[in-house]
């Protein structure tokens, strides 16, 4: 009994750590850094419908989509583009096990401590 109620614990831990505790080593950026860069490639992981603001050169693949395209990223460094700090978490994470290098996020509407980008 107590052995199954760790496990459910453990479980749920697990899942709100991933969607909910910030993924660390990837900084926020301004938007108009991101737009000033080419040595970088832009995904915006927003949904279709909800894209109202768009970058130049960004490639939009929703969060819902990535297990299907995420192939195309391979050997490259990307920025994401999020909505929220939760689409921003689970996007990073995934490219991040997949073997993608994110450099940086920013989130539509959301202020924070910006960084300045290094080019490689």
């Amino acid at each position: 009994m107590i052995l199954s109620f760790g496990l459910v614990l453990t479980a749920i831990f697990i899942y709100l750590y991933k969607r909910y505790v910030p993924v660390f080593g990837v900084k926020c950026l301004k938007a108009i850094e991101i737009m000033e860069t080419d040595a970088f490639k832009i995904i915006d992981v927003r949904d279709f419908n909800y894209v109202h603001t768009t970058f130049p050169n960004a490639v939009n693949i929703p969060v819902a989509y990535l297990q299907r395209n995420y192939k195309e990223l391979k050997g490259e460094s990307v920025i994401i583009v999020a909505s929220s700090h939760l689409e921003k978490n689970i996007s990073v994470r995934f490219l991040m096990n997949k073997g993608i290098k994110v450099v940086g996020y920013e989130i539509i509407g959301a202020t924070c401590k910006c960084h300045k980008l290094k080019t490689v």
